[in-house]
């Protein structure tokens, strides 16, 4: 691959170099260097002329280290002295082409006696004769790359690393282009040499093998031929040192495959030991409870694991104990009213009103929210908010609301309504902005939306609609919730309405539309309250009457 690499670029400055022939051909100070026949004629202002256009071309490229003049008389050059230059002057005039290469040399200078030059040789006509050549050399160090062929990211690093490059003449000159190189000089530049100097080195018709490939157990070696700078690159592997790199390879990767296989085990273990086991566990105390039918825990659960079960159990633990205390509170509380009962309308309206303080539950519905949002849950956060909302409506404030509040609390239940029920009915709001403020008393929607959602939208089979809608009208109230679900069917729409328009019933034997309707009757008056209507398969329409202005109690 590198040898291809180089070759091809020696044949692209071989063919840049005949440009720069061609130009030096067409030049008159040149011209009129070479036909001088006496070093007196030259001028002072043709040696500057032709010094600044040698200056010009160096300048442009900067591989090129001297471009030396020579013909019988003129031998000009900074890097060869004249004897030298006669010799490659006589060379090149026994060829006969007008350009060719002369191979690698060094340098007559004795400061620069280590440096070795490829020259180009072009020869200068004028009227059909040879007037003179002009000798390009290029400085070989900067016509390679820095190490070249081990470059670390090449895919070819392995065999650049066990390989050699050399740059070769005809007369078996050699130019070593990597560091490599050094380490097998003396072996594969003898063999080159022996074969560049034998006939097999030519075809039939005596032309050079433009490659030529040899291999034994220690070596492989390339050469490819470039005719345009009649050099050889040559190319060698040092078939031992690949093995050695093979193994050592091989030997890294296994010791990686090892160290991966290792690290995994030690995850496994302690995502096992962190994680499933612990979760296991807890999964095996929900069922045992919900086997023996358990609604309480007798002592906080502990399960061993990482932080965030450990978190997830304290908080089950401690959503069952505010449960068992919900529970206490709620049954004292009931125990309560009911002795209370007979003390009047009063005793009874606090009642319905259900004089609970939930403040503890919503702040366990906060912990739930928490818990929520850290294992991405959002749908259920979501239900936590709008419970915290509806319970902290209930447990603060005045039994005597504006309804903008009433709704606001209508709306939180509605919305996780439709978590549960996902896209199963549309809600409709229509509330003129002159009944925001009209007071009335606490939870009189919640109670006919949850009728209408639980008997008439959750049946149907199909998408339904659901509809509130307010109108103020001298001094009366009114508020309207209707449904498109399933209907009530006439024999059960006669008992509600006579429940309804009964004058007195056992308000703790009834839950919510009947509740809802004494807790209005008792309010406002007999008068006012709750009416009914509804058609089978064809839905349902409540509507609440009261007063804009609330009567005292």
């Amino acid at each position: 691959m590198y040898a291809n690499r180089f070759s091809n670029e020696l044949d692209n400055i071989s063919f840049q170099l005949e440009v720069l022939g061609n130009d030096f051909q067409n030049s008159a100070i040149c011209k009129e260097l070479l036909s001088t026949d006496n070093y007196s004629d030259f001028s002072t202002d043709l040696i500057d002329e032709i010094n600044n256009k040698v200056a010009s071309v160096k300048g442009l490229n900067s591989n090129i280290a001297d471009i030396a003049f020579v013909n019988d008389t003129l031998h000009m050059s900074s890097i060869f002295s004249e004897e030298d230059l006669n010799s490659l002057y006589i060379s090149a005039l026994s060829d006969q082409n007008i350009s060719n290469s002369m191979g690698l040399n060094k340098s007559s200078i004795r400061t620069l006696s280590s440096k070795t030059y490829y020259t180009y040789c072009y020869k200068i006509y004028q009227k059909g004769s040879i007037i003179g050549c002009i000798f390009i050399s290029l400085d070989i160090d900067n016509l390679i790359i820095d190490d070249f062929g081990n470059d670390a990211n090449s895919t070819d690093s392995l065999e650049s690393k066990a390989s050699s490059f050399f740059l070769m003449d005809s007369n078996g000159n050699a130019y070593p282009l990597n560091r490599n190189s050094e380490l097998f000089t003396d072996v594969v530049l003898a063999f080159c040499q022996n074969y560049i100097s034998s006939p097999s080195h030519t075809d039939q018709n005596g032309n050079i093998n433009e490659s030529y490939t040899y291999s034994d157990h220690n070596y492989v070696i390339s050469l490819n031929y470039s005719e345009e700078s009649n050099c050889y690159v040559i190319s060698s592997v040092y078939i031992a040192a690949i093995n050695n790199y093979l193994i050592f390879a091989w030997r890294q990767i296994i010791i990686i495959l090892i160290a991966i296989l290792i690290f995994s085990l030690l995850l496994v273990y302690v995502l096992y030991k962190n994680m499933v086991q612990p979760i296991n566990k807890f999964s095996g105390i929900i069922s045992k409870m919900t086997q023996d039918s358990q609604r309480h825990l007798t002592k906080p659960i502990a399960v061993d694991g990482c932080a965030e079960v450990q978190d997830l159990t304290t908080s089950f633990s401690t959503l069952f104990a505010a449960i068992d205390e919900l529970n206490k509170k709620i049954f004292d509380t009931t125990t309560k009213l009911y002795e209370e009962k007979i003390r009047g309308q009063a005793t009874e309206i606090s009642y319905f009103r259900s004089q609970i303080n939930p403040h503890f539950l919503y702040n366990v519905l906060e912990q739930i929210k928490s818990l929520a949002l850290s294992n991405n849950v959002p749908e259920i956060a979501s239900i936590a908010v709008a419970m915290g909302k509806m319970y902290k409506y209930n447990a603060k404030g005045d039994p005597i609301v504006p309804f903008k509040n009433e709704l606001e609390m209508t709306k939180a239940y509605i919305d996780i309504q439709k978590y549960r029920f996902k896209d199963k009915f549309e809600i409709i709001y229509n509330i003129p902005d002159e009944v925001l403020d009209i007071p009335v008393i606490k939870i009189i929607l919640q109670p006919i939306i949850e009728n209408a959602i639980q008997h008439g939208i959750e049946p149907a089979l199909h998408n339904c609609m659901l509809y509130i809608g307010c109108n103020v009208s001298d001094d009366l109230f009114t508020i309207e919730i209707r449904d498109d679900g399933i209907g009530i069917s006439e024999d059960q729409l006669q008992i509600i309405k006579d429940i309804l328009n009964t004058p007195h019933y056992e308000a703790n034997a009834y839950v919510g539309i009947y509740n809802t309707h004494a807790r209005l009757k008792l309010q406002y008056g007999p008068e006012y309250g709750i009416t009914i209507d509804s058609k089978e398969n064809d839905g349902t329409v409540v509507t609440i009457k009261m007063p804009v202005n609330i009567k005292s109690q």
